[in-house]
């Protein structure tokens, strides 16, 4: 049985200490019923007032593997005792049930690697976006991530090579609603805010490479929002290229946040793929 170690570092309430890290108040009864949580060693019942120096003690309780295992090598860019970040290839779903998934290379790491969870997503990309891919190892690592995401407090970055000449630097604001007939995102004025930062990084004769900051987190946001100015993802034909390519050339190449156990800084980068695109002379 693995387990979570905290060093507390001021005089907190253990519910508080625990809340602080999205370990809500159901799990916190169940590490107390359970008695899964110590402090300095010692099992306890209640929520008791921590000093700083206190060492809380989280033990997990392993899990059967809730995907199939198929092995495919993975390209691993971080890896700590509560996540794994790996580089997800286009034309690849995250987690399908009904088709190979990169959940299925995942089960299969952690089989090999006796990594007993299940597969915990912390972000997801479409499946014709390429990139940077975080898997939490536990429950409570998945809780924390995936708060701070829904707090801003994970950086995250996409590159992209869009239509045309764009010369921008600048944050775009729109609002946006699904439309259910196209099964697609659409300006809708009365809609949901997305708001995304754009900065090109390169202009080539018929194309730009963009740099694209998330500061909402909506479904589709990049592509709607660089078709709505008319510089669509090449080969994204839902929101308006006129390339057919393989996949669209949107890629999650960096992400950066604080970690789960120690509040250490960790960047991580991946470079995207679109060089054979840039060969053709798109």
């Amino acid at each position: 049985m693995e387990s979570i170690k905290f060093k507390v570092d001021k005089e907190i309430s253990l519910k508080k200490f625990l809340l602080e890290k999205s370990i809500s108040k159901r799990s916190y009864k169940k590490l107390i019923n359970n008695g899964l949580l110590t402090i300095d060693g010692n099992k306890t019942e209640r929520n008791i007032n921590l000093n700083k120096g206190n060492l809380v003690k989280i033990s997990i309780e392993d899990e059967n593997l809730d995907y199939k295992t198929i092995y495919k090598k993975l390209d691993i860019l971080y890896e700590d005792k509560d996540i794994i970040a790996v580089n997800k290839e286009a034309n690849l779903t995250v987690n399908s049930k009904n088709q190979e998934s990169l959940s299925n290379y995942i089960a299969y790491y952690f089989k090999e690697n006796n990594i007993r969870s299940k597969i915990r997503l912390i972000n997801r990309l479409d499946m014709n976006t390429s990139g940077i891919m975080l898997i939490a190892k536990n429950k409570y690592a998945q809780a924390f991530y995936q708060g701070e995401i829904e707090k801003n407090n994970v950086n995250k970055f996409y590159i992209s090579l869009v239509d045309g000449k764009l010369n921008i630097d600048r944050e775009l604001k729109l609002n946006i609603n699904y439309n259910s007939n196209l099964k697609k995102m659409e300006l809708y004025p009365e809609g949901k805010e997305i708001r995304t930062y754009f900065k090109s990084m390169k202009i080539y004769n018929n194309f730009s490479l963009v740099e694209s900051k998330l500061l909402t987190g909506k479904t589709h946001q990049i592509r709607l929002s660089l078709s709505s100015i008319g510089h669509p993802i090449l080969g994204d034909k839902l929101y308006g290229s006129k390339y057919k390519l393989d996949r669209f050339l949107l890629h999650s190449y960096k992400l950066e946040f604080s970690c789960f156990r120690d509040n250490k800084k960790i960047t991580i980068l991946s470079r995207p793929q679109f060089d054979k695109y840039l060969n053709l002379g798109i």
